[in-house]
């Protein structure tokens, strides 16, 4: 079906490709992936051979949007993978992705508000006030939560001066290395053959990958898109390129600036302050602490689009009738699934009331463990849509030529490939080695069992309902 004509009032929120491109590397967080993930990927993954890592997952990720693209110039809609996957792969498989995904980004906004507490509580303490976590973690999600439920274009306008900054802090600490060390800064050691296959490959392309967590948001703001035929392939294409390159041409700068032959020792000893520690070497101290306060609002702009992409998915299940419609209820006039905001922001809620309850230090215990499931979790998405989107590319070879269809499957190869990696070593994207904590990945394959035997069960007793499922706003075959 198309979408409806819109009034000058709606026209105002509807979202332009920049603010897309905004709102996708927002959710992928270029500051705190950079200072958070980095140094494991240094300390234990390839050391120097971690921009190796970051060439091969943007790559890998580069060709799942060639795919990504020709599949969404024709067929457009908000439930975004799940369409995919149920487009390519049948609509049992895509019932139970759909599941899956409203796991991943609900765990994945859930540890993003609990990590702005916390992490908000630490830059009170470095000033010398106390204010508990659970109070900036409030403010974060009644922040949020006012932003999204207003317009995306609101969120997006705040979205758009954080990202420009953090980006700042980083583009200066990368002149600031080439500056103090020349072509030093660019160690040709970091892309020798031996660092292809280096003892830690693996776990690099883990962390690189998690660091590109986010971009694929994009097709969820399919209803809100001012052009979604056009503007979501393109900021997809944008988002993936701008990320993956300034992501290689960072980790690249940091081995230079530790030295190739010390990079692993340097990160190991120094740990997740690695980042933080190198700007003040190069930049000072002011510079440090201005990268650790933006850290902060790094994290806000990650948990406001995780927190619109996880909307998004729970208004399109409602749409569907696979959770209660009520979830379903969109404001025409703002552009905004309301029913579905305020769930999500309930939901948060709730879950931080929990954490609290605890009386654990929440980094120590939880918030890594609900970020690395969602991680896990949108990975996961990622590699079914990459292996839906092959199948759709298959039967339509003729139509895709053969740039698309060896892309497509390069990026089904590359993102199972992935996520083999990231499941196998959950416990390290969790940085909690607790016995239980290993096995939560299983949750998922429980979800997509759970969902799949629902769709099928549908199929027989509820005909007319199931032939509706996987609604597209737009086709174009």
């Amino acid at each position: 079906m198309d979408l409806p004509t819109s009034s000058a009032a709606q026209q105002r929120h509807l979202l332009p490709t920049r603010t897309i491109v905004f709102l996708v590397i927002a959710a992928a967080a270029p500051l705190a992936s950079m200072i958070g993930n980095l140094p494991i990927a240094i300390a234990r993954g390839s050391g120097a051979g971690v921009p190796v890592a970051f060439l091969i997952a943007g790559a890998i990720l580069i060709a799942f949007t060639t795919g990504y693209a020709f599949i969404g110039r024709r067929i457009v809609s908000t439930g975004a993978f799940y369409t995919y996957v149920a487009e390519g792969l049948g609509k049992e498989l895509g019932v139970g992705a759909a599941y899956c995904a409203v796991i991943s980004y609900a765990s994945f906004a859930f540890g993003l508000a609990a990590a702005c507490g916390y992490f908000d509580e630490q830059v009170f303490v470095a000033v010398g006030m106390k204010v508990d976590w659970t109070i900036c973690a409030a403010v974060s999600v009644l922040l949020t939560g006012i932003l999204n439920y207003r317009s995306m274009d609101a969120s997006a306008k705040l979205l758009a001066v954080i990202i420009v900054v953090e980006t700042l802090v980083l583009v200066v600490f990368d002149v600031t290395v080439i500056a103090a060390r020349g072509t030093e800064a660019f160690p040709l050691a970091s892309f020798a053959p031996n660092q292809w296959v280096a003892p830690g490959i693996g776990v690099s392309l883990m962390t690189a990958f998690t660091c590109f967590v986010g971009f694929e948001s994009g097709a969820l703001y399919t209803k809100e898109a001012a052009d979604p035929v056009r503007s979501i392939p393109l900021a997809s294409y944008i988002s993936v390129i701008l990320i993956g390159s300034f992501y290689l041409v960072t980790a690249w700068i940091v081995v230079g600036a530790l030295g190739a032959d010390q990079a692993k020792p340097a990160a190991l000893a120094h740990g997740g302050t690695l980042i933080l520690d190198l700007i003040k070497r190069y930049d000072g101290e002011a510079a440090s602490d201005i990268a650790g306060i933006l850290l902060c609002t790094s994290m806000l702009a990650t948990y406001i689009a995780i927190h619109a992409a996880a909307s998004r998915y729970v208004y399109a299940l409602g749409r569907e009738g696979l959770v209660p419609r009520s979830l379903a209820r969109f404001d025409e006039q703002r552009r905004v699934p309301v029913a579905a905001t305020i769930c999500i922001s309930v939901a948060t809620v709730i879950c931080l009331v929990a954490i609290a309850s605890t009386r654990t230090d929440p980094y120590a215990a939880i918030i890594p463990v609900l970020i690395g499931m969602g991680t896990l979790g949108i990975i996961a998405l990622q590699a079914a849509a990459a292996v839906a989107i092959l199948f759709y590319v298959v039967r339509r070879a003729r139509e895709a030529g053969p740039i698309v269809l060896a892309a497509a499957t390069c990026a089904a190869v590359g993102l199972l490939g992935a996520l083999t990696t990231v499941a196998t070593n959950f416990t390290l994207l969790s940085t909690i080695s607790t016995p239980f904590v290993a096995w939560l990945p299983i949750l998922y394959v429980v979800t997509l069992a759970i969902g799949i035997a629902f769709a099928i069960w549908m199929k027989f007793a509820r005909p007319d309902h199931f032939a509706q499922l996987a609604l597209v706003e737009h086709r174009s075959v």
